[in-house]
């Protein structure tokens, strides 16, 4: 696949980019504005790095899809950083199914004093709503998308997935934030287009929260609660959701540097393997074998991730976390987490310890992120906007 940049956006840092097919004709098609707020740990300190999406990204990755790939636009800069966005269709719409952005802490230009230097991955829920086909979504309301220790900040964003032909196309379908009550969702430049409604399927239902414990002999060890949910990304363009049992078997052994939880639900086993370093504890690694059964035949899923650090805390404490989590195992799968709350080393008295909580539940430190980031970037499309009355229009695609 091929990418193309334009620098007519650089006021805004926006990017505009289209993935070529084999044919050099255009599948993919997005316009974005994007900033990155992100709290990691100093020495000592936790530091706050915000930096936008440059107009310079590499197009590594990107995949325009077809019988056996789904499409994927992935944007690459500096150190080992990228926003990706994978894409599905069905009755007559496409989507974005999941948002991941990776980031690299030993990047000392962005993440200057960084104690922890790794690559991390943060993966939500797409920030687009279900298009038309042959439509391109568009949404110039500023949206904040808020998971784990990263606030991103969307704006002008228009995208176009399963380009026909090589052309764009030149209908637009509104996000809800842009519409008034009065205006139809499907619009063309010109004239308002009513679309024909099209059913959706819907989301699938939260996972119930289990309850599991791992023993030492006859002392509990190992504590954990949480709601888990699997989205699978498969061929032929779809991803599955599954909720994981609650009442699922649950196994694991207690040490006093390392430690393993094992769930097994029907045909699915999670292993969520856990360590300590100096004075905390995380989760290192996540394994998964699934099996589904696609187009009446059993396909395995075998996925492993052992650079995580999710669910930190001081030993002697528990972690804890409302919010919904999203841990990106592989490409193929992530796991979404909810309600979670584990301790796996030091529990007395079969309890959990005092919780630490994570930084989406805590509102004093992740409000003020959201709201200073969220106002930054009107202020940008305050300028913008500004600058772009002076210059002359002119025909083609609309300038953001």
């Amino acid at each position: 696949a091929g990418i193309t940049n334009t620098a007519g956006l650089s006021l805004t840092e926006a990017v505009e980019v289209e993935v070529h097919d084999k044919d050099s004709k255009t599948c993919i098609y997005a316009v974005l504005s994007v900033n990155f707020t992100i709290l990691y740990e100093g020495n000592g300190t936790t530091e706050n790095a915000t930096f936008p999406l440059p107009n310079s990204v590499s197009s590594n990755g990107s995949i325009c899809g077809g019988n056996n790939s789904a499409p994927l636009l992935k944007m690459g800069f500096g150190t080992g950083h990228s926003l990706s966005l994978n894409f599905s269709h069905s009755t007559g719409e496409f989507r974005g199914d999941v948002l991941i952005f990776t980031y690299n802490t030993s990047d000392a230009k962005r993440f200057p004093g960084a104690k922890n230097k790794s690559v991390k991955h943060v993966a939500v829920n797409s920030l687009m709503d279900s298009t038309p086909l042959h439509t391109i979504y568009t949404c110039r309301s500023v949206k904040a998308i808020a998971s784990e220790a990263v606030v991103m900040v969307f704006w002008n964003v228009s995208i176009q997935a399963f380009v026909e032909n090589g052309t764009i196309g030149k209908n637009e379908s509104f996000c809800k934030a842009d519409l008034p009550t009065t205006v139809a969702p499907i619009t063309t430049r010109t004239t308002p287009i009513v679309p024909t409604p099209v059913p959706t399927k819907p989301p699938p239902e939260l996972p119930a929260v289990g309850n599991y414990t791992i023993k030492n002999g006859s002392d509990p060890c190992l504590l954990a609660s949480m709601g888990l949910q699997l989205n699978i990304t498969y061929t032929e363009n779809k991803t599955h959701s599954v909720n994981i049992d609650s009442n699922s078997t649950a196994s694991g052994q207690c040490g006093d540097k390392d430690a393993t939880l094992v769930l097994e639900d029907m045909d699915t086993t999670i292993q969520f393997h856990f360590i300590v370093d100096q004075s905390k504890f995380f989760l290192k690694e996540v394994k998964a074998n699934v099996s589904l059964v696609i187009n009446g035949s059993r396909t395995a899923l075998n996925s492993n991730n052992s650079n995580l650090r999710f669910w930190q805390a001081f030993v002697g404490s528990s972690y804890m976390c409302h919010k919904e989590q999203s841990i990106v195992v592989t490409d193929q799968l992530v796991i979404n987490a909810f309600n979670v709350w584990v301790q796996p080393f030091q529990v007395k008295n079969g309890t959990f310890s005092r919780a630490e909580e994570c930084s989406l539940d805590d509102d004093s430190i992740l409000i003020p992120v959201v709201v200073g980031a969220a106002l930054a970037g009107l202020i940008v499309i305050v300028v913008i906007a500004y600058m772009i009355g002076r210059r002359k229009s002119y025909a083609g695609y609309q300038t953001l």
